[in-house]
């Protein structure tokens, strides 16, 4: 790590205590007499740099004020950092300004000087000092004024300097607020600032050239979405006395020097030594001494004494066995040059390698270095602070975009190459047993093997969570989905340090979400439905290129071990794909052997930009891809997933699913969330029973509405109506506005004879009217419908269409009431024809009504093809299964009949008493 400003020369490990320096213009004091409530927190915010014979003093003042007590509290002890090797830290003055005064805050006081070495547990020692002050009489409504100084001086720079000071825009609200910069006039100093707008008032008075910035600058224009980092605008203004890259070059170049680094006889040359013997082939050599050097030297930033840009020497690198990346690319730079092999170090920015290339020429533009070797013509690019890196992997690059390299006669900033890493930096599988059944919960394992220097960072992570925490972190980065459709129930990580790799494996409960259209289940292999480039449609925005991200390699295994032998499936679209993607390519295999489905998909992305001119071509690739179809389906009229749960339960499919809930449950039994969805997969496995068991645990944790409405549907399920009803009317009490907790109620006590009750609890509502009048006429009229009263239930459905005509539900709901009593029907069949017409997720349910006009009709024939097509979107619907079944027996189709009813059964074992009520019996 590089940090932008050092010294060798020793300052004052204490504050010096001071006036103002007489180069600084003072801001103007506030006037405390106009401020309001809306007035700015920040009051000052002045920064003033200086420059000269190769020092760096930078001023600063805020005054803030203590506008509320969270303010007061925040404000009320200063704390100001600062590195004494680098310079000192200069206090000009603490002041309280009240009513107009200022009072002196420092009188008879002193700041208190603590070492804190805060970014240990990110592999940094600093030797940064803090020096706090606690004010005493601070007050709210009170400002606070600080001023201070840092003095930077660093002989490592060989005379130059550099400093910067931040730039405000709006929309941030700030009373007066400047950045000023000098350096003489005599001279040669360049300067930049990235905000647009900023320009700054110059002039030149007393030897001195000036320039201020008045802010806060007008608002920054939207940057264009996935923008290169060069198109960004950090807010500050940078000057430095390096008159180009390659000046910057010949002075770092300075500090790496490597001859006679390493003794003759010393444990260090033991070391290259050994690498020689045994590698001959020069980039076998490289490999090795990148492994030791990545191996067996730990990471961690010395910033101490001179720390900042100058590197400790190779010895002592790996005596201590620790060091940051200089010391690291100066021990790999020094073994490779013994080893015979060319190699330069080279500067580079980790976060905002494209932004160096807008940069100013200066230090300041980078926080890394590694070392370049050539090996036979060809490039290699090593980064001693990486991990894990292979003989496989020397020809990858590295996401710094723009590079300086160092050499005594200057360098100008090198494009690093746009190419994926040779081998993938995760590989991942999941696998999911769907033998209990589509649609039905399954076992879901995960194993993401990770190398390089997220292995290092998972090392680090997983040192300091718990299993809970190590899932909710993976789950995010888990294939298929992540936690949205796969419940983690248990983790492990483990690490090879040889390999450099960190394996998370996952075990947990996928989800899965087939389709259902034209008779058949479907499932996605691949989605490239979210491939789009970014917009580009603003003017501002239409010659920007796009980036792609850095350079990344990913191989995902998806395996599905399906229902039964795998009869019934095949693969829609092809089975193999090789397309290029913006920036990379993506290759996917897809097969089908007996009842495994094997997905193998390859993503290499470069890390090269998509120019404007390619944005078209881009599109129309990225348009075909879209279209693609890549699925495993089911062939028409494969049977629902209830049909196979009850030989799947003899088989013991579902004990994993059941052990991994019990896990879950066992780690937070006081979760209501865990006993719930083990409640809802109980359900789902037509156990009633256990779900019941584990709804009332749930509910004795948290009584919330939806746990108490999904428990009154067990019950229903189980013929309880009582208990049923009960847990709707708690429901409703917690949410009394929920209309479909209304509705739910009012037709489960109306079935259970208590009609009388159920209007008295609804007419309230339809006297209050409001936005929820319509739902209410409905539960209305479902409470007289279930009463018999055919005429009162549709003049209720009336009185909602006369405020919403063209409610698909209510002419579906006029349908079927009619259809089930067996009165109106012509007209009847008129309104689920205009319900049909308005498709949406109402028609199969329209069609279900009318199946039932027509079978009043005695027209089966019809009745059937309309039960067909709402079980083609609705195949678990109970109610169409049920009165298909009836239909089948009146065609004397038994056999059909007996398939369709028993399913029905299974979904609702109530099925027979509800049609019962209206005089239909299989």
């Amino acid at each position: 790590m590089l940090l932008s400003s050092a010294s060798v020369v020793q300052a004052s490990d204490k504050p010096l205590y001071q006036p103002v320096p007489d180069w600084v213009k003072l801001a103007p004091t506030p006037d405390t007499k106009n401020l309001t409530a809306d007035s700015p927190a920040t009051l000052i915010a002045d920064a003033q740099v200086r420059l000269g014979d190769g020092m760096s003093w930078s001023y600063f003042e805020q005054a803030t004020r203590a506008n509320s007590v969270q303010a007061l509290s925040q404000a009320g002890t200063i704390s100001l950092s600062w590195q004494p090797a680098h310079g000192d830290l200069i206090i000009h003055g603490v002041d309280i300004i009240r009513d107009g005064e200022r009072i002196d805050a420092l009188k008879g006081k002193q700041f208190t000087v603590l070492r804190r070495e805060q970014g240990l547990e990110r592999m940094s020692m600093d030797g940064m000092l803090t020096a706090t002050l606690a004010v005493e009489g601070l007050r709210e409504g009170d400002i606070l004024d600080v001023r201070a100084s840092r003095t930077v001086k660093d002989p490592s720079l060989m005379g130059n300097s550099m400093g910067n000071a931040p730039l405000l825009a709006q929309p941030v609200k700030i009373g007066f607020s400047r950045a000023r910069l000098l350096w003489p006039q005599k001279s040669a100093v360049q300067w930049r600032a990235y905000l647009t707008g900023a320009d700054p008032v110059v002039g030149d008075a007393n030897g001195w050239h000036e320039l201020v910035f008045a802010q806060p600058f007008p608002r920054q224009p939207d940057i264009a979405p996935q923008a290169p980092g060069r198109y960004a605008r950090p807010g500050f203004v940078e000057a430095s006395t390096f008159a180009d890259w390659p000046s910057v070059s010949k002075v770092a170049v300075t500090l790496y020097k490597t001859d006679g680094l390493i003794p003759a006889g010393s444990p260090l040359a033991v070391e290259v030594a050994r690498i020689a013997a045994a590698e001959k082939d020069p980039r076998h050599r490289v490999a090795a001494a990148l492994a030791l050097v990545q191996g067996k030297v730990r990471y961690l930033f010395n910033g101490m004494n001179n720390g900042n840009y100058v590197p400790q020497k190779p010895t002592e690198t790996w005596s201590l066995r620790y060091g940051d990346c200089k010391a690291k690319t100066l021990l790999l730079l020094a073994m490779l040059h013994e080893l015979g092999i060319e190699a330069e170090p080279a500067l580079a920015n980790m976060e905002g390698g494209d932004m160096v290339s807008r940069r100013l020429p200066s230090f300041a533009a980078f926080n890394h270095i590694f070392v370049v070797a050539t090996v036979s013509g060809e490039k290699l690019w090593l980064d001693g602070t990486g991990a894990g890196t292979q003989y496989e992997d020397l020809g990858d690059s590295l996401p710094f975009r723009w590079v300086l390299p160092l050499r005594a006669e200057g360098a100008q900033l090198v494009e690093m190459p746009s190419r994926a890493p040779a081998r993938p930096e995760m590989e991942a599988t999941l696998n999911v047993d769907q033998r209990g059944g589509l649609n039905i919960a399954a076992p879901a394992d995960i194993r993401m093997t990770f190398r390089g220097g997220v292995a290092g960072q998972i090392k680090t992570l997983a040192s300091g969570l718990d299993k809970q925490k190590l899932r909710e972190l993976f789950g995010h980065v888990a294939p298929r989905g992540g936690e949205d459709r796969i419940v983690l129930t248990d983790s492990n990580v483990t690490f090879d340090d040889a390999a450099g790799t960190a394996t998370v494996a996952l075990s947990g409960i996928a989800n899965p979400s087939w389709n259902y259209a034209q008779r058949r289940y479907s499932d996605q292999t691949e989605n490239f439905s979210n491939l789009r480039l970014p917009d580009r449609s603003r003017e501002a925005w239409k010659d920007v290129p796009v980036a792609t991200g850095n350079p990344s390699h990913a191989l995902l295994t998806y395996s599905v071990r399906l229902p039964g032998d795998g009869q019934g499936f095949e693969i829609e679209g092809p089975a193999t794909l090789d397309a290029a993607l913006p920036g990379g390519r993506v290759k996917t295999t897809t097969t089908l052997a007996g009842p495994l489905l094997t997905v193998r998909t390859e993503r290499l992305t470069s890390g090269a930009e998509i120019a404007p001119a390619d944005f078209p071509a881009e599109r129309t690739r990225l348009a075909e891809l879209r279209n693609k179809r890549m699925m495993v389906r089911t062939q028409p009229g494969y049977p629902g997933p209830w049909r196979g749960i009850e030989a799947a339960r003899r088989a013991h499919l579902y004990d994993t699913v059941l052990q991994r809930y019990a896990s879950l449950i066992a780690e937070r039994p006081d979760d209501p969330e865990r006993y719930a969805a083990r409640a809802q997969f109980q359900s789902h496995i037509l156990d009633r029973q256990q779900a019941l068991a584990d709804w009332n645990k749930a509910i004795a944790i948290q009584a919330s509405a939806p746990y108490l409405f999904d428990r009154a549907n067990v019950h229903l399920a189980l013929g309880d109506r009582a208990s049923a009803i009960a847990d709707l009317k708690a429901a409703r009490d917690l949410d009394p506005g929920n209309i479909g907790y209304l509705q739910r109620l009012g037709l489960v006590m109306a079935r259970a004879g208590q009609g009388d009750a159920a209007l008295a609890m609804i007419e309230p509502q339809v006297e209050e009217g409001g936005e929820n009048l319509t739902g209410v006429l409905m539960a209305k009229a479902e409470v007289l419908a279930a009463a018999g009263k055919g005429d009162a239930a549709l003049a209720a459905i009336d009185q909602a269409m006369e405020r919403e005509p063209d409610n698909g539900r209510l002419l579906n709901e006029r349908c079927w009431t009619a259809g089930t009593l067996n009165f109106g029907l012509e007209t009847a069949l008129a309104n689920c024809n205009r319900a049909i017409e308005m498709g949406g997720q109402i028609s199969a349910m329209a069609l279900d009504s009318r199946a039932m006009v027509y079978f009043r009709q005695n027209d089966q024939a019809r009745a059937l093809t309309d039960l067909n097509a709402a079980l083609d979107q609705r195949p678990e619907s109970a109610e169409s299964l049920f009165m298909r079944g009836v239909v089948l027996t009146r065609l004397g189709k038994a056999s059909e009949a007996a398939a369709d009813l028993r399913d029905a059964r299974l979904l609702d074992p109530q099925v027979d008493a509800t049609y019962a009520r209206w005089g239909i019996k299989p």
